[in-house]
């Protein structure tokens, strides 16, 4: 009996570990709004056509952020304003963008944009 018990626990342990691991996803969309900000949401981020909570339900809905406050270990200032660049000029030109995004950081509930390319 205590058998059975150690082997369910073990099996619920692996299954929620599995399920807190973080995720990545893309989506190709066209860049709808640019949001920058002094306190929140990492600085600046934009909203895309395609809602990437679609793919990443752990995100929070419509935007990414580009972490232009670069609070993430992996981000630096620079490569925030070059993807946020990156946008204005899809903005503008009506181009569309593939974005690769990831829920293993986050501002305020937003998912950061860890590439951007403009087609």
């Amino acid at each position: 009996m205590l058998r059975k018990i150690m082997l369910s626990v073990l099996c619920a342990l692996v299954l929620h570990s599995a399920s807190a691991q973080a995720a990545s996803s893309a989506i190709v969309a066209n860049v709808t709004k640019i949001l920058v900000d002094d306190a929140n949401f990492g600085g600046c981020m934009v909203k895309f056509s395609v809602d990437p909570s679609v793919n990443l339900a752990g995100c929070a809905a419509n935007f990414l952020t580009f972490d232009c406050n670069a609070d993430f270990p992996e981000s630096t200032k620079a490569n925030a304003q070059t993807k946020l660049g990156q946008a204005q000029l899809a903005l503008v030109s009506g181009r569309g963008v593939y974005v690769k995004y990831t829920d293993d950081r986050k501002a305020n509930g937003y998912c950061f944009a860890r590439r951007i390319d403009v087609d």
